[in-house]
């Protein structure tokens, strides 16, 4: 089995003694040598208020640098079409990875970054938050928008505002993602995507990631839960724009009957198990995410 995974946190879980290859964490390296192919987008968590930010960035590159030298690393459209075993992708959670810089935008995909989560949930320079209700794409937000699509840096508007996501949609003409985001319609809660929303990642070939996270699935979080809101975008005409951003090591608590990523097959198995036809949960599991990083990456 294939897997696509366009969402973890398991960097900001390292300390001294441990390691991407075994940590106790939802996801580590020896759970994914599990499938056929695994490929994990492995984002650097920023917090405005919290982190100095700059220094963040620069010890969570190195590190990635160092926890990954024996797995196949995703840079390009090719290293994508090689990927086998495990692999994985840097991604920066937060658009203050910039620094309200273009200059440092170009540095960071020269680093290897090759997503970037425009938005936390604070506030930055490039856009205001859907947790804050802070509003659109700053001047230099558009600006950054614009420099990742001329970079084919994939741009990700989880956590962004729906001002902000209106904006992203508005001034790109390249696919974008929402890498861990639901459906709003299922379970209302801000993080997740209106219909129209997702109504405009088909229209643009983007993909939405199904998120693992229990508040954002609905009551008696479990994988039935987690198939609701596949089935709600896929009746919206979403089938080939559906995938997974779990959020594993970004969530507290998982749903029932998921420990990790060495659960996500129960997923397929239930999808399967309701007349969906290997092709469909092969698209959902693997191949929308793959289409798309190789439509953005060049």
């Amino acid at each position: 089995m294939r897997i696509f995974d366009a969402h973890c946190d398991t960097l900001d879980l390292l300390g001294d003694n441990t390691s991407l290859k075994n940590i106790k964490a939802h996801y580590n390296f020896e759970k994914a040598a599990k499938y056929e192919t695994h490929i994990q987008l492995t984002a650097i968590w920023l917090d405005n208020a919290e982190h100095d930010v700059p220094r963040r960035v620069r010890t969570l590159i190195k590190r990635f640098n160092t926890e990954t030298q024996n797995v196949h690393v995703i840079k390009s459209a090719a290293d994508l079409k090689n990927a086998e075993g495990v692999s994985v992708i840097l991604g920066i959670e937060g658009g203050e990875g910039a620094e309200g810089s273009l200059q440092r935008l170009e540095e960071l995909f020269g680093e290897g970054v090759r997503l970037m989560t425009l938005t936390w949930n604070h506030k930055n320079e490039i856009s205001g938050t859907a947790f804050e209700k802070s509003g659109g794409l700053t001047d230099f937000g558009k600006k950054a928008v614009l420099k990742m699509q001329e970079l084919h840096m994939m741009i990700d508007v989880s956590h962004l505002s729906d001002e902000g996501f209106c904006d992203v949609a508005e001034i790109t003409s390249k696919p974008f993602i929402a890498s861990h985001s639901n459906s709003r319609t299922v379970c209302p809660h801000f993080r997740n995507l209106t219909d129209d929303q997702f109504k405009v990642l088909i229209k643009r070939g983007g993909v939405a990631g199904i998120n693992l996270c229990p508040d954002f699935l609905g009551t008696d979080p479990s994988v039935d839960s987690i198939v609701r809101h596949i089935e709600h975008f896929a009746a919206l005409g979403g089938e080939n724009n559906i995938g997974i951003g779990a959020d594993f090591d970004g969530i507290g608590s998982l749903p029932l009957g998921i420990r990790g990523t060495e659960d996500l097959y129960k997923i397929f198995d239930r999808l399967l198990s309701l007349n969906y036809s290997q092709e469909q949960a092969d698209k959902i599991a693997f191949s929308n995410m793959y289409r798309v990083f190789s439509e953005v990456l060049e």
